[in-house]
């Protein structure tokens, strides 16, 4: 069974956090065997994440980079050859079929959080969705790597 990680920070990036976050994600690797990194795509948080990950591809084969949306869209579909040349799997979790839109990005937050051993934090405000899955994965016991206090 591989290890998993997922990633969460606000749609902003207040401070510099590329050095910590390359620090984290191979530590994760070579400490802790994890070579599969989860991320929802839609802000500058998690764009960075899936660069950096990208960027450990030619150092870490093994490692794949999936990206876990919450509903369909025509980005989606008008994109796919694209997305599928960025990520190693676009997953749209089975929970999520019919689930109204709103709700669909909560859901998903929580099924990164609950397939993940580990979870990567850019979160500088006590509210939002990045903050609600950071304190869910807290209360979840799954280990939070908190690029703010690094």
């Amino acid at each position: 069974m591989e290890n998993t990680c997922c990633g969460f920070g606000h749609r902003i990036v207040l401070i510099d956090v590329a050095t910590p976050l390359r620090d984290v994600l191979c530590n994760l690797i070579e400490t802790h065997g994890v070579t599969r990194f989860l991320i929802g795509g839609m802000g500058e948080f998690d764009e960075l994440f899936a660069n950096t990950v990208r960027s450990l591809h030619s150092r870490f084969s093994q490692i794949r980079l999936c990206l876990v949306v919450p509903y369909l869209t025509k980005r989606l579909n008008n994109q796919s050859e694209l997305l599928s040349s960025l990520y190693d799997e676009i997953i749209l979790p089975a929970e999520l079929d019919g689930v109204n839109k709103k709700a669909a990005i909560p859901m998903r937050n929580r099924w990164m959080v609950d397939h993940s051993d580990f979870v990567i934090s850019a979160v500088h405000r006590d509210f939002g969705g990045a903050y609600e899955a950071v304190s869910y994965a807290t209360q979840c016991g799954v280990q939070v790597k908190d690029l703010y206090s690094l």
